[in-house]
């Protein structure tokens, strides 16, 4: 089993701010991959459900979901895209492959409209297809549509099991939705099929963490860090597990690697700078 490695590094992403691992497991440095959809919440993010606080606001994506609206999840045994769940789809595409990649094309292009009724097309084509509900899923979580993400997600691991991205990415979702020990078990069972899963090792020490579980938090942090020890992301938040476990020392050596490997990170700098004062090592 290989390690992730290919992204998707959003130009421009601002670094003063810890990055995360996007929907598909991979580390994105900055804060380029935070968002309504985003795979995990950078350290702000984490401190501001700790203390009570709403997320901030999603960055804009343009008009959605507003001259089409989502059919309501389905409650009994009829069909996903039957007529009486919503609008009936005109027939556009011949195959849900097509469909499917009509749809990737109008969402690289910002129409994010007729990306949702090229999706709904493909649903509609070919609904016990998992990679379909994926691709679906995908665009819907990274659009803040929470419930219908996890629909698809929770359909795509049921048509596929022993696929750890589609158990990562319900997990993802799960956690958005702040359904944490519900989030845990999908991290857990990515994890399973896939051990060296970073993105999934991230994420379940994040959610650990809100749980206020930290130990366990930082036995995943430290398992990351053994597959990829030059992760700031990783060695920023286990500093801050350390910190809370009262080894202050070991605190300030994994912030001083989170801030050699990104040192405009200045959350990162400050809890260093903090920390060093408080052991007397200014």
């Amino acid at each position: 089993m290989g390690l992730e490695t290919s992204c998707l590094v959003q130009p421009g992403a601002p670094r003063h701010q810890i990055g995360g691992y996007t929907s598909t497991g991979c580390f994105v440095p900055g804060n380029s991959c935070m968002g309504p959809g985003s795979a995990c919440m950078n350290r702000q993010d984490a401190r501001n459900v700790k203390n009570g606080e709403a997320r901030a606001g999603a960055r804009g994506h343009g008009p959605l979901l507003e001259s089409l609206t989502l059919r309501p999840l389905p409650t009994g045994p009829g069909p996903f895209c039957g007529p009486d769940r919503g609008v009936t789809l005109e027939a556009k595409y011949a195959s849900s492959e097509e469909a499917c990649k009509a749809a990737k094309k109008f969402a690289v292009s910002g129409d994010a409209q007729q990306a949702l009724v090229a999706y709904s097309n493909a649903l509609e084509l070919d609904e016990n297809n998992p990679c379909v509900c994926d691709d679906f899923g995908q665009f819907l979580l990274a659009h803040g549509q929470l419930a219908g993400a996890e629909y698809l997600f929770t359909r795509a691991v049921s048509l596929d099991p022993q696929n750890a991205q589609y158990c990562y990415r319900k997990g993802v979702v799960l956690q958005q939705q702040r359904q944490l020990k519900q989030a845990v078990e999908a991290f857990t069972a990515a994890l399973a099929l896939k051990p060296q899963f970073l993105g999934a090792l991230f994420n379940l020490g994040v959610v650990h963490r809100e749980l206020g579980q930290v130990t366990v938090a930082a036995e995943q942090f430290n398992r990351l860090l053994q597959l990829n020890s030059e992760d700031p992301c990783a060695l920023a938040m286990l500093g801050e597990c350390q910190a809370e476990m009262g080894d202050l020392e070991s605190a300030v050596r994994s912030l001083e690697g989170a801030v050699r490997l990104d040192p405009e990170n200045r959350s990162a700098v400050k809890d260093l700078m903090r920390l060093r004062q408080q052991i007397g090592r200014v």
